[in-house]
């Protein structure tokens, strides 16, 4: 992971709306840059399923963590595995553009 984008973590905080969990949960998800399922992020992370699944909702909902379903062929309810968009740095760049961009011209208006 670069150290740019260690140091984003708050620009990206504030301009997804989202919180340190779901920080931490996308940072993890980046690093190890495979699919995992929430109950080994939540392994991982220390934290408990509902906390991370909620997170990966958000990320999800905001864009950059996409939900797969597992293709095992067990009985029973099935394993979805969560992961970044492939593009997530494009992303990022572009979203945080244009969140720059909308704070300088609130800005201008004071």
């Amino acid at each position: 992971m670069s150290e740019k984008l260690k140091t984003s973590k708050e620009v990206i905080r504030c301009c997804y709306k989202i919180s340190d969990t779901d920080i931490d949960c996308l940072f993890k998800l980046i690093e190890l840059g495979k699919p995992v399922t929430s109950e080994e992020l939540s392994a991982l992370l220390k934290m408990s399923k509902t906390t991370v699944e909620n997170s990966l909702k958000k990320l999800i909902d905001v864009g950059l963590v996409v939900r797969e379903k597992g293709d095992e062929k067990k009985i029973g309810r099935p394993k979805y595995y969560y992961e970044v968009v492939s593009n997530y740095m494009e992303k990022l760049k572009h979203d945080l553009t244009e969140c720059s961009r909308k704070i300088q011209s609130s800005m201008s208006n004071f």
